[in-house]
């Protein structure tokens, strides 16, 4: 409300309302028409401090409705970002930049998806590790697999289904003709990632300098190695060739009652250390982290708390790599063509990554092929993928003549998990020092020990509301 004050007359106005106290309507009509001028300046100037902020003032429904969307859209996002962080903090990881998310939301679109639920995969009845006697096995022996592939980061189909049947032996599986390089998960019916082909770094040229280098390192390394005809004759060998086996386990036929260092005698050990401390096998590591905690990130904060309680146990014990989750791992030398085989004895509801090295034509050879999944894929040196090694069975194809392909894969001991679980302890002197108490929580555990493991995996729709990726 504003006062104007003439001769022998007062003003009263509101921007509705005019009172005067005498009847001067010369004067009153001036003063109005002033207060109006005023008032409008006052309006002009208000829009034009709004202009200046904001452009012009939008009526559109749509632009409001827009705006609001890409609000929403950042707060999913800044949400994403937050939980990430703690679950990246949570397993010890480095939290992941922006172009791994970008292409981790391309790799999620362009997953595999098979008709198979992982609980239904084979394993022992405790739950740690997998089945010792399960054979390879489909419902759907002779139908082709129904899965329906993209075209992202795979190349041309080489092969004839029939070429296919005849290069595993058995009719209906998939051939996935990788390139090696893009990440590409497979997924099961309940859209949980079991399977990661996991590629390559983006630096395509500068990976084949560190896998190249892989190569020759190990092609030195077995000029060094103390062997003997036992070591070539194996049962994961359909071909004879040399495993040395690194790091921390329990069980698996070891004499020790206690987790403790694979045993490696002195020319082994010292061929594998080198290989361990160079800059290129840590950089393999590294980039197997960087998939673990984009693609299985409560897996990996699984893998790290275990890692975390061996070693406040037993600070003595070698870990191979000092930013690794797993707890042990196996150079394989020279032609590694493997046999139908599980590692049962890795943790169960796990990822075991391997890395293919060496000269090879992969579209000739060297395919990994998933028996249950019914899956063969072509596998290039210098690429990497992550299965479940302990409840799929897998093997190789054979290479050519005059080709060299080894390999290198980590993995941790089911018997480690239930080491710790058990508060450092065997199964036999927990029961025998537990309590009333402990043993039924144990033995409530153990129920829904297997289903509470594969709940472990990431879902495709757990990781793009993580990231706030769209569906």
């Amino acid at each position: 409300m504003e006062t104007i004050t003439t001769t022998n007359t007062t003003t009263t106005t509101t921007m509705n309302t005019t009172t005067t106290g005498t009847t001067n309507p010369h004067s009153a009509k001036r003063a109005q028409d002033n207060l109006s001028a005023q008032q409008r300046r006052k309006v002009k100037s208000k829009y034009k401090r709004f202009d200046d902020r904001h452009d012009k003032p939008s009526k559109s429904p749509s632009s409001s409705h827009a705006a609001l969307s890409a609000a929403k859209h950042a707060k999913a996002k800044s949400r994403g970002k937050r939980g990430r962080q703690r679950t990246q903090e949570a397993s010890g990881a480095a939290v992941p930049k922006a172009i791994h998310l970008k292409r981790a939301g391309q790799s999620l679109s362009s997953a595999i998806h098979v008709p198979y639920d992982a609980t239904d995969l084979p394993h022992s009845k405790p739950g740690w590790i997998g089945s010792r006697n399960a054979k390879p096995h489909s419902d759907v022996e002779d139908e082709l697999n129904p899965i329906t592939l993209g075209e992202t980061g795979m190349g041309p189909m080489t092969y004839t289904q029939e070429e296919v049947d005849k290069l595993v032996g058995q009719r209906g599986f998939l051939y996935i003709p990788w390139l090696g390089v893009l990440t590409i998960p497979i997924v099961d019916s309940k859209r949980r990632i079991i399977v990661l082909l996991g590629g390559q770094p983006r630096d395509s040229a500068g990976w084949k300098i560190v896998t190249d280098g892989t190569s020759r390192l190990m092609d030195n390394a077995a000029q060094h190695l103390n062997t003997s005809g036992s070591d070539y004759d194996h049962r994961r060998a359909a071909e004879p060739y040399i495993p040395i086996f690194r790091g921390v386990s329990f069980g698996g036929g070891q004499e020790s009652q206690e987790p403790g260092n694979l045993f490696c005698n002195d020319a082994n050990r010292a061929a594998t250390d080198e290989l361990m401390a160079h800059e290129y096998y840590i950089r393999i590591v590294g980039f197997i982290m960087l998939l673990m905690s984009i693609y299985a990130p409560r897996l990996l904060a699984r893998y790290q708390k275990n890692k975390a309680d061996i070693l406040a146990w037993n600070k003595e014990l070698s870990w191979n790599f000092e930013k690794s989750c797993f707890a042990a791992c196996t150079f394989n030398f020279e032609n590694v063509v493997t046999s139908v085989h599980l590692d049962f004895g890795n943790m169960a509801a796990g990822l075991c990554p391997i890395t293919a090295l060496g000269d090879f034509n992969p579209d000739h050879g060297g395919h990994l092929i998933l028996w249950e999944l019914k899956l063969i894929i072509r596998f290039p040196p210098g690429s990497t993928i992550l299965i479940p090694s302990s409840i799929v069975n897998h093997s190789n194809t054979p290479i050519g003549e005059n080709e060299t392909r080894h390999s290198f894969t980590q993995y941790t001991a089911g018997a480690l998990f239930r080491w710790a679980a058990n508060g450092n302890k065997t199964d036999d002197t927990f029961l025998h020092t537990a309590s009333a108490e402990q043993k039924a929580q144990r033995a409530a555990a153990a129920e829904t020990r297997w289903e509470d493991g594969v709940a472990y995996f990431s879902t495709l729709d757990e990781l793009q509301e993580l990231y706030g990726l769209d569906k």
